[in-house]
């Protein structure tokens, strides 16, 4: 593995903090390219996405829909931190330079339906350290935005897909500092 690759991995972090300048459709599809050469056990090709473009209606629809679903189940009884909070998660929605959905298809049996979840996954990985390498950042959440009951319906997803993340994107200068735990912590040499 070369340095590079490695550096990259290594310093690739989560992040949500974005310069406003706008991220390219030609540049959004480089990174989606990326990520569907992620590792494919069984070549199912898994992974749909649903990049909702930054002033677009479905957009907002989705911020408005997760500003109600984070007013009513956010875990505060104070009605202006609840609103506050909604707010702030219809915002970072909105004010996000590219905003995109991933799902995994399932398989036709549970096992592959794991795997494609697993592959999914990797393509997020692949779309975050093309990401990075471009110098953007990613934001990859599972919660608050796909949590939203009338999610699939809205964005003409099938029933039976999962939802693996939504994804906040963005050019930054952030670059969060983070350690991990050496190898011989997390490894059992036998």
């Amino acid at each position: 593995m070369s340095d590079t690759l490695l550096q990259t991995i290594k310093k690739r972090r989560t992040v949500r903090n974005f310069e406003p300048r706008p991220v390219s459709l030609d540049t959004l599809q480089t990174l989606i390219e990326a990520a569907t050469w992620a590792p494919n056990h069984r070549s199912t090709e898994p992974w749909r996405f649903f990049v909702l473009e930054k002033g677009a209606k479905k957009r907002t629809e989705i911020a408005d829909m997760v500003y109600e679903w984070t007013y009513f189940n956010v875990k505060n009884p104070n009605p202006k931190r609840r609103k506050t909070s909604a707010a702030s998660t219809r915002d970072e929605i909105m004010m996000a330079p590219a905003f995109i959905y991933v799902y995994s298809i399932p398989g036709r049996t549970d096992e592959i339906t794991k795997e494609n979840y697993a592959a999914t996954c990797c393509a997020i990985q692949n779309l975050q350290l093309a990401s990075f390498s471009l110098g953007l950042g990613v934001g990859w959440s599972t919660g608050k935005p796909c949590l939203l009951p009338r999610l699939k319906t809205t964005l003409g997803a099938k029933m039976s897909w999962q939802v693996v993340g939504a994804l906040y994107i963005g050019y930054t200068s952030v670059q969060p500092k983070t350690h991990r735990l050496p190898v011989n912590k997390v490894t059992s040499w036998l």
